[in-house]
């Protein structure tokens, strides 16, 4: 029986496996172990590594289910760990950017609990999304994170939503514009406008996310103004920010929605009780990356409130999201 010391270290270890499977993913393991088992020694040849730590990187993800050791240093891949290959557009680039950058402003995390302010700013000396416009390759690799983590999320709140009664749909921050094309995709009635910085709209314009028919592209700062339209969809944006500067996001909707409109956003809410659930987790990265937080439905109604709206209903989707659908207070 494990001890509660026990316990408690091997959560103290939950960094080296986040490092360890960004090792295998970037010396290309999965890959090449997709045909069947290999030794590590062929396995180290192959990716220029010393056998013996690579060896030790893959025993410790086994017992994670990544890799199965079927013999003295041979290793197969499993089912979990077919997921990080590279013609899987799974959770690779998520993994690869988490433990980038984030993962060394996370080092800074008591600051954040000290503060309430973002680790990454001190660390970096500039805001996540400020920093990411100065650094274009990081940036990408973001937004090919966003779209892996998106998977499924975005099918399940264009069909969850009816968007009969409207004709134009904003897309606020909607970046990579995959959400926005599946929402066209099954409402051939609507306009859209994908709405974001310009380093979105262009990933947008090169079809990243999808086919954008009857789409106008437009680059702006949705903190300033947003354009005009009778429905707004905002999924995975309100939480990247603090009470004060999500009211902003969502107060420039009120102001430039057309009469009866909607706000959609698309969020996953904080569940009440102990039991693990990984949007706890993710809230307490946006604490230390972006300065944003996971809400509770109570919480996202008092935002809504805060920006002259107010929440109409929370619709539960087939994915791990929900839309949360407010209308002018």
């Amino acid at each position: 029986m494990t001890s509660a010391s026990q316990q408690i270290m091997r959560l103290g270890f939950g960094f080296a496996v986040s490092q360890a499977l960004r090792v295998i993913i970037e010396l290309g393991v999965p890959d090449l172990l997709a045909a069947g088992e290999r030794s590590v020694d062929e396995l180290a040849a192959a990716t220029q590594s010393e056998a013996d730590a690579l060896y030790r990187v893959m025993r410790l993800l086994a017992p994670e289910g990544v890799f199965r050791e079927v013999g003295p240093r041979h290793f197969e891949l499993t089912e979990l760990g077919a997921a990080l290959r590279s013609n899987q557009s799974g959770p690779r680039d998520f993994v690869r950017m988490i433990n980038s950058e984030p993962y060394l402003a996370f080092e800074q995390l008591l600051y954040s609990a000290r503060t309430g302010k973002p680790a990454f700013d001190k660390v970096f000396g500039s805001p996540r999304f400020e920093w990411l416009s100065e650094h274009p390759e990081q940036a990408a690799l973001f937004q090919r994170a966003m779209v892996a983590m998106s998977q499924g999320s975005n099918e399940a709140v264009a069909e969850a939503y009816d968007f009969g009664p409207f004709t134009r749909v904003v897309d606020l921050g909607g970046g990579h514009g995959q959400l926005l094309s599946a929402i066209l995709a099954r409402n051939p009635h609507l306009g859209g406008v994908l709405f974001d910085l310009p380093s979105g709209v262009a990933a947008a314009r090169q079809g990243d996310g999808g086919n954008l028919p009857r789409t106008e592209f437009i680059g702006g700062d949705f903190f300033e103004s947003v354009p005009s339209a009778d429905v707004y969809v905002i999924k995975k944006v309100v939480h990247d920010w603090d009470d004060e500067r999500a009211a902003l996001i969502l107060r420039n909707c009120r102001k430039a929605m057309q009469p009866n409109g909607k706000v959609l956003v698309a969020e996953t809410l904080v569940p009440p009780g102990d039991e693990p659930n990984l949007i706890k987790g993710i809230d307490v990265v946006m604490l230390a990356i972006t300065g944003g937080l996971e809400r509770t439905e109570v919480q996202y109604a008092s935002l809504f409130n805060a920006a002259g709206l107010q929440l109409e209903r929370v619709i539960e989707t087939k994915g791990p999201i929900s839309i949360l659908e407010a209308s002018p207070a």
